[in-house]
């Protein structure tokens, strides 16, 4: 899939005035139930792991635009937020709370401002690591020509023992086939993922 992708044209919904609406608009309705999630679990973070609550890291964002992305801490303070840690280390880096914020990617939340500042979509390629951005080949380096996702097709549907830009099938599909119908779809599927923690095999 990922060869037949060399040469595809890319949606023109990506820069449309249709896509910022529809980011606007959905932000702008979960913004009191955003809020409310941010206080209490930032809160149980506060209370059981102690400061800081939020965490901030630098992302790659569309055309190789530099932004900080703001999550929920998941992490122990010692632990190295920058490197994907081996499953068998994920215990001794997670705290409590933040094993539980990612099963239900409730961490996720304060990207919702990014959206809002127009650094980020709700529905796109994962932001990655500038690190690796600067490893990229021709191929990885289209996941750039879209702004970056709080959920997208490898969020609910990749091969999460694998980095981002390993599923870049995921990406390019999204980058072709981009519309508001799609945007649609892939929040709703992103609401049964979050609670049950399964993946959806087929779009």
């Amino acid at each position: 899939m990922v060869a037949d992708t060399r040469r595809q044209t890319y949606s023109t919904y990506l820069d449309s005035w249709a896509k910022r609406c529809f980011d606007v608009v959905v932000c702008s309705l979960l913004l009191v139930p955003a809020l409310i999630v941010i206080g209490c679990t930032g809160l149980s973070v506060l209370i059981r792991e102690g400061r800081p609550v939020f965490f901030v890291q630098r992302r790659t964002g569309k055309n190789g635009t530099l932004f900080w992305m703001p999550k929920l801490r998941t992490l122990h303070t010692d632990g190295n937020p920058h490197e994907k840690p081996a499953k068998s280390d994920n215990a001794a880096l997670l705290t409590g709370t933040g094993k539980f914020l990612r099963n239900h990617r409730l961490d996720e939340f304060p990207q919702l401002f990014s959206v809002l500042k127009g650094r980020m979509s709700l529905v796109g390629p994962r932001p990655e690591l500038p690190d690796i951005v600067a490893t990229y080949g021709p191929l990885h380096r289209k996941r750039l020509l879209a702004k970056p996702g709080v959920t997208g097709l490898w969020q609910i549907m990749g091969d999460h023992d694998l980095h981002i830009h390993q599923n870049i099938k995921y990406d390019l599909y999204y980058l072709r086939k981009a519309n508001l119908w799609l945007d649609m779809k892939i929040l709703l599927m992103t609401v049964p993922f979050m609670l049950s923690r399964t993946r959806e095999k087929r779009l």
